[in-house]
């Protein structure tokens, strides 16, 4: 188990370094200026000099990643261009908010859909599962940026039942029932179909004929062995709520690291675009490990890879 773990952080740490180098060349071979962003159209090209001379963006571009890398094997990521705070400090602001809108999600998506799915497979093509089923087919076939804004012209504008922004209480739900549904549709379906495969299975079949209850053999059978798939897509899942709800995390508002993100691209802040990206990086990361993590708990036949 340690030398499976000492692997995994090596891959961890080349795979944060990787991309802090790609993130890196992308936002300095992009199109656009901080400096002339951050002074403005009126500046003129001695001040805008002085401006990339300060940030050390006039240095050929594999100089200022040397530099980088080096500051960053500190746990120094510069300081923000448009704000002038130290990157660690204004990504760090934000995780919290992000971190919580995740987790909240993935529970949401687990409750809605571990049961659903188990019921649509214990009753096979019958009412429930073709309503259930079609339910998530329309959820799945949604947008998340038009079912938010639909929900906020339902619930916050029409009935004035929650708000419509916010980082914390009542604001939570609205983003996290849209980041929700469609990711509770995916794992629904594939809960239904691992269920039905495990239901067909050898050793539930003789569970059966030995007289065992339905909930006994779901609990001591069927959920351990179906639930393994829906665990790893749970952790990719989780990868793209850290960095595919910044969208979401601009329709309604919420303060976390992917709204930061859109607003750094927006106004070229190189430093706090990188710092975004790496924290996501090892998020996603960490989350991927645990996941493999649980697999050995939960199977002992991954215990031996």
């Amino acid at each position: 188990m340690w030398s499976y773990l000492a692997h995994r952080l090596f891959q961890a740490l080349v795979t944060t370094v990787v991309t802090a180098i790609a993130v890196f060349i992308m936002v300095r071979i992009a199109p656009g200026d901080p400096i002339e962003v951050l002074l403005g159209d009126m500046a003129s090209a001695e001040e805008i000099a002085r401006g990339r001379e300060a940030y050390g963006l006039d240095q050929p571009i594999l100089v200022q990643l040397g530099i980088y890398l080096m500051k960053a094997a500190t746990l120094d990521f510069g300081r923000s261009i448009t704000q002038g705070i130290p990157v660690h400090e204004l990504v760090l602001s934000r995780v919290g908010p992000s971190v919580l809108l995740g987790i909240v999600t993935i529970l949401l998506t687990i409750i809605i859909a571990i049961p659903l799915g188990i019921l649509c497979a214990l009753y096979r093509d019958r009412p429930v599962d073709k309503v259930t089923s079609g339910g998530a087919f329309v959820a799945l076939s949604l947008p998340d940026f038009w079912l938010g804004i639909v929900l906020i012209l339902i619930f916050a504008r029409q009935l004035h039942w929650l708000p419509s922004s916010g980082g914390s209480g009542l604001a939570l739900i609205l983003p996290v029932v849209t980041l929700a549904l469609p990711l509770a549709a995916v794992n629904l379906r594939l809960m239904r179909n691992e269920t039905i495969g495990v239901l067909k299975a050898p050793y539930v079949t003789l569970a059966r004929a030995r007289g065992l209850k339905l909930s006994d053999i779901l609990k001591r059978h069927v959920l351990r062995n179906a639930v393994i798939p829906v665990l790893t897509i749970g952790g990719v899942q989780f990868g793209h709520l850290l960095g595919g709800a910044a969208v979401i995390e601009s329709v309604f508002g919420w303060p976390g690291v992917g709204q930061l993100l859109i607003r750094s691209i927006a106004t070229r802040d190189y430093p706090v675009v990188q710092g975004c990206i790496i924290l996501m990086t090892v998020m996603v990361v960490v989350v991927n490990l645990l996941v493999d993590l649980a697999y050995r708990f939960i199977d002992p036949r991954f215990r031996s890879g």
